[in-house]
């Protein structure tokens, strides 16, 4: 297996043990809405025993029409800033959790490739939203595939997985008892 890659599935694996043992220490739920991760990071969560306990659900709304009407994304922010975007990623945080009730929500949206960037958004552009009860907040990760060893697109949905769930783990550390 590629060094990067076996790397990388390793550090999601122990990231998402300790998302969720924080989760279930802070008593918070956890949803996911997805879209070039296609469910990597619900399943990083799923895979880790008594997960259960603390994730509600997870989505993947792919197309911009699934976003729209499982989440609540509005055409005019598709139209206007398009799917990748921190716009579209605040939506999408936001909706899922509005939609799921969950105290914390994650979303996800980019170009993975290996075709479909332009000069503006290249190949490894991808916002990932953080909704923590009441509060959403977008940021811009960008991995760029001449990293990835000859696996672009798998190397670019792994490194947002692990973006994402470290990003969750930061917040839950910082969550005050």
């Amino acid at each position: 297996m590629d060094g990067k890659i076996f790397t990388l599935r390793s550090s999601i694996d122990k990231t998402a043990y300790n998302v969720v043992q924080l989760l279930v220490k802070n008593g918070l739920k956890l949803s996911t809405a997805e879209s070039c991760t296609g469910g990597l990071i619900s399943a990083s969560i799923t895979g880790v025993p008594g997960s259960s306990d603390v994730f509600d659900e997870g989505i993947c709304t792919y197309a911009n029409s699934a976003k729209m009407k499982y989440l609540g994304v509005s055409e005019e922010i598709l139209e206007s800033c398009g799917a990748v975007s921190e716009e579209t990623a605040l939506a999408m945080a936001e909706g899922m959790a509005k939609q799921s009730g969950s105290d914390i929500a994650v979303s996800v949206t980019g170009i993975a490739g290996p075709t479909g960037g332009t000069t503006e958004k290249p190949v490894g552009t991808v916002y990932v939203g953080l909704f923590v009860r009441g509060r959403v907040q977008a940021r811009l990760v960008y991995t760029n595939p001449l990293d990835s060893d000859g696996k672009p697109r798998e190397f670019i949905r792994l490194s947002t997985v692990l973006e994402a769930l470290e990003w969750i783990e930061s917040e839950l550390y910082s969550i005050k008892e």
